[in-house]
C-alpha cells in the first residue's frame, strides 16, 4: 500500500485539475479510507484552492466509505469531532468544512450528526462546543450553507444563529450566513428582514467556495439573494 507521502503528490495533482468530475474519478482507484489521510494533510496546502478542493474530495471519500462500511465512516466523523475540540491540541483548519461536506453527501450521517455541526456556532452558557475563533468559525458557516444546499430541513435548525450572524463583525461570516439563508428560503421574520436589508448595503468582498472554485462575491450580493428567497416565501 502506498504511503501517505507517496500519495500526496498524486492526489494533489488530481485536485489541481480544472473540473471536479475527472479529478475525483482519478482518485477512484485509491481506497477511500486510504485517501482520507493525505486529504487531511492537503487541507493545509500552501494554495488555498487545493485545500478547499481537498474538502470536496474528503466528502466524496466519506460517501464511498459509508457505502462500504458505515461504521468506519462514523469513526472518521468522531475523529472530525475530536479535531474541533481544544483538548485535541489541533488547530482545526478545514475540519468544519469537511464535516459540512460529509453531511451534505451522506444523508444517514446528516440525520444523526447535523446538530453537532450547528453546535459549533452556538455560544451557550456552561460547557459547549462553540468555536470562539472567528477565522475557524467561518468554516462552520460555510459548512452550514453546504448542508442547507443538500438538506435544508436539517440546516434550518441553525436559523437563529444564521439570523444573528447576518450582523456578525466578520464580513465573511455575514456573507456565508446570507448564502445559507438564501438556500434555506425561511419564512421571513421582521428581525431577519431588517438584518438582510442592512447587509444588502455592505459591499465588502469575499471569496466563496462553490464546490471546485473560489468565486469572488460581496456580502451585499449574498444578502440580496437571501432577501429574494425570503420574499418568495413571505
Amino acid at each position: 500500500m502506498p504511503r501517505r507521502r507517496q500519495l500526496l503528490p498524486v492526489i494533489r495533482q488530481a485536485l489541481a485539475g480544472p473540473e471536479p468530475g475527472p479529478a475525483l474519478a482519478a482518485l477512484g482507484g485509491i481506497a477511500p479510507a486510504v485517501r482520507l489521510g493525505p486529504l487531511f494533510s492537503l487541507l493545509l496546502d500552501r494554495e488555498p484552492l487545493i485545500g478547499w478542493r481537498a474538502v470536496t474530495a474528503f466528502g466524496a471519500a466519506m460517501a464511498e466509505l459509508a457505502g462500504e462500511r458505515q461504521q468506519d465512516a462514523r469513526e472518521v466523523w468522531r475523529n472530525l469531532m475530536w479535531r474541533t475540540n481544544e483538548e485535541s491540541g489541533n488547530i482545526a483548519w478545514g475540519i468544519p468544512q469537511c464535516m459540512g461536506e460529509t453531511l451534505a453527501r451522506v444523508p444517514v450521517l446528516a440525520a444523526d450528526y447535523h446538530r453537532i455541526l450547528i453546535s459549533l456556532v452556538q455560544d451557550l452558557d456552561g460547557d459547549c462546543t462553540y468555536i470562539d475563533h472567528a477565522p475557524l468559525r467561518r468554516g462552520v458557516w460555510w459548512a452550514i450553507a453546504r448542508l442547507a444546499e443538500a438538506a435544508p430541513e436539517l440546516a434550518a435548525r441553525a436559523l437563529p444563529e444564521l439570523t444573528a450572524a447576518v450582523a456578525d463583525c466578520d464580513p465573511e461570516a455575514r456573507g456565508l450566513a446570507c448564502l445559507a439563508l438564501a438556500r434555506l428560503k425561511p419564512d421571513p421574520s421582521r428581525t431577519l428582514l431588517a438584518a438582510l436589508t442592512q447587509a444588502a448595503e455592505d459591499q465588502t468582498a469575499f471569496a466563496c467556495y462553490d464546490g471546485w472554485n473560489l468565486v469572488p462575491t460581496t456580502v451585499a450580493a449574498a444578502a440580496d439573494a437571501a432577501l429574494a428567497a425570503c420574499r418568495r416565501c413571505g
